[in-house]
């Protein structure tokens, strides 16, 4: 019984992480919408969106990753 409660509240953390992670991107998204009536810059513009979409599924491996970058960073300056 506990597991699937604490299970659901993970996954709803997850699920909220990935629609921040999604709405961050749209800028960079929308930023291909003025050229989308060419038929090659529409299928560039859906490719960049897909990746977007996978990186957003993966925006808690970017925040330990960044936080071992930042890690290193200020081992190295002292």
């Amino acid at each position: 019984m506990y597991t699937s409660i604490w299970l659901g509240i993970g996954l709803l953390a997850y699920f909220a992480g990935v629609a921040i992670a999604w709405q961050q991107f749209q800028s960079k998204i929308e930023e291909w919408e003025e050229y989308s009536n060419f038929p090659i810059i529409w299928t560039v513009k859906l490719a960049i969106a897909v990746g977007y979409f996978l990186k957003s599924l993966i925006w808690f491996y970017d925040l330990i990753l960044d936080d071992e970058v930042t890690k290193q960073k200020t081992s190295s300056e002292h």
